[in-house]
């Protein structure tokens, strides 16, 4: 018997993960209907009108940062991660831009060792350490963090993995957003590409840089007075209503090319071949949540940010090639979850800081499966991956 076909053919999206139908054309619902939304992901599309003026007003702002620029202080914060986008926008606004910023990197306590290998190989190139501030003290506050949104997600919808990141987000642009505020550096500038437009495109308002910069109230309970230093204070906010520091996204206007950036960072030894793949130096928490989902939901997570990037490729021969590159990023860390050699060392250390075995989560997790009304079709997903049926 042919094996049913459950893979969107236009881009990575399976039937049955996270609310997802595939239609008799073979579509999924975002490449459906453009206007789709899902509790996890809103396929964000942007008029060629505010590409545009988003483009004018980058190209405005570099130009202000350059005349403001004096070379005795920072023009702008860069949050640094170590992975390939942020990498090439302290590469552009060094080497072409000629600004002087300042990189900051929130440790969360679970970077991978390749994320801190690329920052070494990045700062001793172009002789940044001077430039490079490493935050450490929120540490613990991510560690609740964490804890909190393992032990009390309980959805049939919403995917452990999008809830975590976007509040592990908020916390981290918040850090460096206080940064830039107590310093009097008026901009700060991430890495976001132009697939993560699932809540702000090009820039967040001072609105929602409050709303993100305070604790959500069922978590407050968690916190000590340690912990809120990390999240704005009364004192910040009112301070923001004569000084506000833009909070920036310039790969949404910008041209991007993910394999001209790669190829950039190799050549100029920036990073080392291989190791600018995101499934390396996103953190310990991010696949711990992956794998949560996997066997909770019967799919990657990584497929509802990465199948935008495939639908973004307007060139057939790209489009296809982006497509087959990501599916095939999907099985493999789907094998390798089944298998038990998906980042083995950062798993058990992550799961050994929030006091839970990995057994004792997938436990927990068939606990909530059994209760899920797909729970027939999860299991069904789960298997086409175990024995390569997934087509």
């Amino acid at each position: 018997m042919t094996e049913k076909h459950v893979i969107c053919k236009n881009c990575i999206m399976v039937e049955g993960f996270l609310g997802i139908e595939i239609n008799e054309d073979q579509l999924c619902n975002f490449c459906a209907d453009p206007n789709h939304v899902n509790p996890n992901w809103s396929k964000k599309r942007m008029s060629v009108e505010q590409k545009k003026e988003g483009l004018e007003n980058w190209n405005k702002t570099v130009r202000a940062m350059q005349r403001a620029h004096d070379g005795k202080h920072y023009d702008c914060i860069i949050g640094y991660s170590g992975g390939k986008d942020s990498t090439a926008l302290v590469d552009t606004f060094i080497n072409e831009y000629q600004l002087n910023p300042l990189l900051i990197t929130i440790d969360t306590g679970f970077m991978t060792d390749v994320a801190k290998e690329n920052m070494k190989e990045t700062l001793t190139k172009m002789d940044l350490f001077e430039n490079h501030l490493m935050i450490e003290e929120p540490i613990p506050t991510f560690t609740k963090l964490y804890h909190y949104f393992f032990f009390s997600h309980n959805s049939h919808e919403k995917s452990l993995t999008v809830d975590v990141c976007h509040k592990c987000t908020d916390l981290i642009h918040t850090i460096a957003y206080k940064e830039a505020l107590n310093r009097n550096i008026p901009y700060v500038i991430i890495g976001f590409s132009p697939d993560q437009i699932a809540r702000y495109f090009y820039e967040t308002s001072t609105e929602h840089i409050i709303m993100d910069g305070t604790p959500i109230p069922a978590f407050q309970t968690f916190l000590g007075e340690e912990d809120k230093q990390s999240f704005l204070s009364l004192e910040e906010i009112e301070k923001m209503s004569d000084f506000a520091p833009r909070v920036l996204y310039p790969y949404h206007v910008i041209d991007y090319d993910e394999h001209e950036i790669i190829n950039r960072l190799e050549s100029k030894g920036l990073i080392r071949k291989g190791k600018g793949d995101p499934v390396l130096t996103n953190c310990h928490v991010v696949k711990a949540a992956l794998l949560h989902d996997f066997y909770r939901y019967g799919g990657i997570t990584y497929a509802l940010q990465y199948a935008e990037l495939v639908r973004q490729e307007d060139d057939p021969e790209r489009h296809n090639q982006s497509r087959k590159s990501w599916l095939r990023m999907y099985k493999q860390i789907g094998k390798r979850i089944l298998d038990g050699t998906f980042n083995v060392e950062g798993m058990e250390a992550f799961f050994a800081n929030l006091g839970i075995t990995k057994e004792e989560l997938l436990q927990r997790i068939e606990e909530k499966r059994h209760a899920d009304p797909n729970e027939f079709q999860i299991l069904q997903n789960i298997e086409r991956i175990r024995t390569n049926k997934l087509r």
